[in-house]
């Protein structure tokens, strides 16, 4: 809470920043007034631009800093820029004497800087992955014939697009928490106990909109290494801080190797831009990439061993 207090005071004395920024370009007398001093430039503005100038950068620079998530940065910016402010208060007050109604602006500044800097670097950086909770384990694997049959743990917010594999049918069976399916455009609600299959072709997706874990068991037929290797990569990727908080990966790359080992066909709109996928994904794994995934986080299981990717799409 203290972060997010911070980063909205940080954010809004960017955007007030800006402002200061852009009356001084183009109000000189008004911003100098507001400021606090007058000066007799006979009409020579250069020093009023060029103080606009700073202040513009210095709102993008607390702006993009909030925006990019750099607590750090930001916190040593604030601290760092405390020599602004405490100038400006001290130039205005120096002038005028008792202009508390002009210099009080420049002191809120220093303010600003000088308590949410050192609130900044005090906020410990979260650590805590909620995929380090998250399991995958493999029942039974294509390798030893048969279907692949699988245990995961999907986390709150957990989803899918629309999409269908052409390899094989899925059957889901939910063990524990609850789960929403797709199937052909019509929804399911899935409790403990239920299961429901989606045959090749069938479009389908699952969305876990509920606030706890949800156990699913999910039987692949005829069983698929690359699928497996799949899976096991997400969660590896995920376990490692690659992938955003929904398990998206954050590397496109890794995303479109993901999909095609999955076997995922895209529909609608989606649909334009599969061929890229595939070509990104193939390019990744020509130059090494998926080789790469398998060591980090298949090698346990074995499944790195099961040579080059060789089925039809």
């Amino acid at each position: 809470m203290a972060t997010r207090i911070c980063y909205i005071i940080s954010f809004l004395t960017g955007i007030g920043l800006l402002f200061i920024g852009l009356r001084f370009l183009f109000s000189p007398l008004n911003a100098e007034f507001d400021y606090g001093i007058s000066t007799n430039t006979h009409a020579d503005y250069s020093f009023h631009y060029i103080k606009g100038v700073r202040d513009l950068f210095s709102g993008i620079l607390l702006v993009l800093l909030v925006l990019a998530n750099e607590r750090k940065a930001l916190a040593i910016a604030l601290l760092a820029a405390t020599v602004v402010p405490l100038g400006d208060f001290m130039i205005v007050m120096g002038k005028n004497g008792s202009d508390w109604q002009h210099g009080i602006a420049h002191l809120m500044a220093v303010l600003i800087c000088i308590i949410v800097g050192p609130v900044l670097l005090m906020q410990k950086k979260r650590t805590n992955n909620p995929y380090n909770q998250v399991s995958f384990n493999l029942i039974q694997s294509a390798a030893n014939g048969g279907p692949t049959i699988s245990e995961c743990d999907l986390l709150p917010g957990a989803k899918t697009p629309w999409h269908y594999h052409t390899l094989f049918s899925e059957r889901f069976e939910v063990l524990e928490g609850e789960l929403e399916v797709g199937r052909n455009g019509k929804l399911y609600q899935l409790k403990p106990g239920d299961k429901i299959i989606i045959s090749a072709t069938e479009t389908h997706l699952f969305n876990n909109r509920s606030n706890g874990v949800c156990r699913l068991r999910t039987t692949i037929d005829p069983g698929n290494i690359e699928f497996e290797k799949a899976a096991l990569i997400l969660l590896g990727l995920a376990k490692d801080g690659l992938t955003d908080k929904n398990g998206i990966p954050k590397k496109f790359s890794d995303l479109a190797l993901f999909i095609y080992l999955n076997n995922s066909k895209m529909v609608g709109v989606m649909k334009i831009v599969e061929p890229l996928l595939s070509f990104v994904a193939k390019i990744a794994i020509k130059s090494g990439r998926l080789k790469i995934l398998e060591e980090a986080y298949c090698k346990t299981t074995g499944l790195q061993d099961y040579g080059d990717l060789k089925y039809k799409k």
